[in-house]
């Protein structure tokens, strides 16, 4: 059996380690073998480690984690920047035309698209509709509660695949949420997403890493709503 933990980031978003940090670590840990780094809409780690991928004993699959208009989606098998602010749909279709994989990221975390949530609890076929390849149905970094037992829920009314992720900011966290799947390689991952035929597990982030990252989300969600507010103001009456 083989482990897979494909939503992790790094200094080139919000992570707390450099992409060469991560990917040592990764190789000291010894228990993954297949990783992706989804750096939030921009690919500089993920290309540059997907580069690089001969030098470590697992295996690279390239990726970004895409801020769609409906919350987060992991694009995996993409070696070109998505752009951010699509719509759910939109965004599929740009990540297929790469050939790549639509992975819906912690569909229920309030903080990050509220009334995305609110859409998919009442009517989760919209998920499906978009062509959505898969759910992470395990977050180890999850905010907020209920945010796994839901998109469970929601993978198996839909029958869909299901991943499990840790969503790793610091090296400590890697790791914590992982896919497991029949072989070792990043296409026998892919074959087995495909097949729905993997198996979820984790736990939950250690609590320094909620601590350290608490800032930065209020920080990003204040400016989220200061440049909402700034769009609704006509121009002519700005200062």
């Amino acid at each position: 059996m083989g482990f897979a933990d494909i939503h992790m980031h790094t200094t080139a978003s919000d992570g707390f380690a450099t992409v060469k940090e991560v990917l040592n670590h990764i190789t000291r840990m010894g228990t993954l073998n297949v990783i992706a780094i989804t750096d939030h809409d921009v690919m500089d780690s993920s290309l540059w480690a997907y580069e690089h991928r001969k030098n470590y004993p697992f295996d690279i699959i390239p990726g970004v984690e895409v801020s769609s208009a409906e919350g987060h989606v992991l694009a995996l098998w993409v070696t070109h920047p998505i752009a951010r602010g699509m719509s759910l749909k939109e965004t599929v279709t740009a990540i297929h035309e790469q050939e790549g994989m639509a992975i819906l990221a912690h569909p229920f975390e309030v903080v990050v698209a509220a009334d995305a949530c609110y859409r998919y609890l009442r009517n989760p076929e919209i998920v499906r509709e978009a062509g959505i390849d898969a759910i992470e149905v395990h977050n180890a970094g999850a905010l907020t509660p209920g945010n796994n037992l839901l998109a469970r829920r929601m993978a198996a009314r839909l029958k869909m695949p299901i991943v499990g992720n840790s969503d790793g900011h610091s090296l400590a966290a890697i790791g914590r949420g992982t896919t497991q799947f029949v072989g070792h390689t990043a296409e026998d991952f892919r074959s087995a997403v495909t097949r729905k035929a993997t198996l979820v597990q984790g736990r939950s982030w250690p609590i320094e890493d909620y601590v350290a990252l608490f800032p930065r989300l209020i920080s990003d969600k204040m400016n989220t709503m200061r440049n909402a507010a700034g769009r609704l103001v006509p121009a002519n009456t700005r200062s």
